[in-house]
């Protein structure tokens, strides 16, 4: 393509976006291979977004989309393998644990992920609290290890190139929050992985990205006609993230307690639902009979957690960190500071709080403190009573403003209050 032709397709398809009328195959094609190669300047692009952002795509545009990114650099091919994806979550540590019992009772699971955004963690941020853990696999190491382990995780590297130049214009230009736009940067990334089946779990609350169940409801939907579309099975569920799940936010904090899960020690109860809600999906998307029971049998047998400690082995990772995970000896109570029922301990504050004491990035680039956090003590539904401790901070960064956003996280009502289920829908 010329440069000239690039011009004049982004050209064309801004004249017909503004006014709502529906973008070509090959328009999409031509702008999209346009921009990555330079051609396309970004203030031409951002028009485009912004005309998507405002006029919507429609399913067969957004899947012309999706499609283009997916070729737009290398894709793998794991039939037989299975994946899932996140939309991102405080204390989302369901990869560290639902992952281990799928490839134990036997569905090979070829992942690929990313580092977290915002209060949101990230699972390779989680996994590099791990001395030694990497995710710098070849294409050989990483197909190697999904047959030998049954578990690869790598990260996005230059798969769906396209997707990550339009992403990065699309942070710039107010135009993240587009539901075709949201859907085809997903899919694209995962069907160039090339799982073949793919559960999506969609965040909903405050500590999510999608607040409500609608507006969760609607990107599930379109994110499995997208992933079907492109040949990938794929399931998806509607998960609360008003609360933050399980107890534990921040990278070592969250590798214990996903450690202590799958040694069948205690764990918090949503936790525990949640990762065997998962792995059943994957399992049964994958065609396993009886999942429960091959789930049941994988943790009381400790093939789980043996299957964590062979796939840490096999990236590199020091295995005896799991058993001892380090963290922050920099220890605070966060006491509550009037008695009553707890309605909820917001994710979004507790996020931010971790962020603060270093678990997260508050800057692009900015280093981790791998051993920072926050440890929830108690849970929606719970009694307090005043001066009872209610959360512990992990950590030497911001204490003082880390503490006054987990304590104002604590939302307290006069009357009992039920807990919120973990589940909210599936499709």
């Amino acid at each position: 393509m010329s440069g000239s032709s690039g011009i004049n397709a982004v050209l064309d398809a801004i004249e017909t976006k503004k006014f709502g009328g529906e973008l070509s195959g090959e328009q999409i094609s031509a702008v999209v291979s346009g921009y990555t190669s330079g051609e396309v300047p970004d203030y031409q692009m951002s028009a485009l977004l912004m005309a998507i952002f405002t006029k919507g795509m429609s399913r067969s545009e957004t899947v012309a989309l999706t499609r283009t990114m997916a070729d737009s650099g290398r894709r793998y091919s794991f039939p037989d393998c299975v994946d899932k994806h996140s939309t991102g979550g405080v204390g989302d540590k369901v990869s560290l644990t639902a992952l281990p019992i799928v490839a134990a009772c036997g569905a090979p699971v070829a992942k690929l992920s990313g580092r977290g955004l915002g209060i949101t963690g990230g699972t390779i941020d989680k996994l590099e609290a791990v001395p030694g853990f990497t995710f710098d696999l070849s294409e050989k190491r990483f197909r190697e290890q999904v047959e030998t382990v049954g578990l690869a995780i790598t990260e996005a590297g230059n798969l769906a190139p396209a997707d990550k130049a339009i992403y990065a214009l699309r942070d710039t230009t107010g135009t993240v929050d587009s539901l075709p736009l949201i859907g085809s940067s997903i899919v694209s990334k995962k069907a160039a992985t090339g799982a073949g089946y793919l559960l999506y779990d969609v965040k909903c609350g405050s500590g999510a990205f999608m607040k409500t169940p609608e507006q969760a409801g609607e990107l599930a939907r379109l994110l499995v006609e997208l992933s079907e579309a492109l040949g990938v099975k794929a399931s998806a569920l509607i998960t609360d993230m008003r609360n933050p799940l399980g107890s534990a936010v921040g990278n070592a904090l969250e590798v214990r307690e996903s450690v202590a899960f799958l040694k069948g020690e205690p764990a918090p109860a949503d936790l525990a639902e949640m990762a065997g809600i998962v792995a059943a999906r994957l399992l049964r998307l994958k065609g396993v009979s009886e999942p429960e029971r091959a789930i049941r049998e994988a943790l009381s047998s400790g093939a789980a957690y043996g299957k964590l400690r062979e796939f840490v082995a096999a990236q590199g990772g020091d295995v005896g960190f799991l058993d001892a995970p380090v963290v922050s000896g920099e220890v605070r109570e966060v006491r509550a500071e009037k008695s009553g029922y707890v309605a909820a301990f917001d994710a979004l504050g507790v996020g931010r709080g971790a962020l603060v004491l270093g678990a997260g990035r508050e800057k692009k680039g900015e280093a981790l403190d791998y051993g920072a956090g926050v440890e929830v003590l108690v849970r929606a539904g719970y009694r307090v009573e005043a001066g009872q401790t209610v959360a512990l901070l992990y950590g030497g960064r911001n204490v003082e403003r880390a503490a006054r956003l987990v304590g104002d996280a604590l939302l307290l009502e006069d009357k009992p209050v039920a807990a919120p289920p973990v589940i909210l829908d599936g499709l």
